[in-house]
């Protein structure tokens, strides 16, 4: 259990698929954890809403959420020889399906139980050079959800 209830984001495990096996449907992935050198983790369900504003609602809307392109944006340090960092560097100047990986994400929800998050997804936006000639490399890899992702144990 969280000391007093609050999610650390220590705790999530995040890993990005490096390597494949086999052909589709029945591809399996080796996965590599993005842990050193990232720092900061965050979440974008970019959510597409449709608004309805009805005559009975005084001038206030209805929500309608019709679908969404989940994207998680990684910061950090630049750690060389690390096989999750090696393997989205490897990839900042390729196109198309070159950008193509799975990302796999676990946490322990409220009721202890660990979640699995599991998707297709494209790595966007790598940036593996920033800051001053003193400072250590800051980076960031967007990873954007290709369709809808598994979770297990379903909510």
């Amino acid at each position: 259990m969280a000391a007093y209830g609050l999610l650390t984001m220590y705790n999530l495990v995040a890993s990005i698929g490096v390597s494949q096996s086999g052909e589709e449907p029945s591809v399996t992935w080796t996965y590599a954890p993005l842990e050193d050198g990232f720092d900061n983790i965050s979440e974008a369900l970019n959510e597409v809403v449709q608004q309805y504003f009805f005559l009975s609602d005084d001038g206030f809307a209805k929500n309608h959420v019709t679908g969404m392109a989940p994207a998680f944006t990684l910061t950090g340090k630049r750690v060389l020889g690390d096989q999750a960092q090696d393997y989205i560097f490897s990839k900042k100047y390729s196109l198309d399906t070159d950008r193509l990986s799975s990302f796999q994400l676990k946490y322990n929800n409220a009721e202890g139980k660990e979640v699995t998050i599991t998707c297709a997804c494209t790595l966007c936006n790598i940036q593996e050079w920033s800051g001053a000639s003193t400072d250590d490399s800051a980076i960031s890899v967007e990873i954007r959800f290709d369709g809808k992702p598994t979770v297990s144990p379903a909510a």
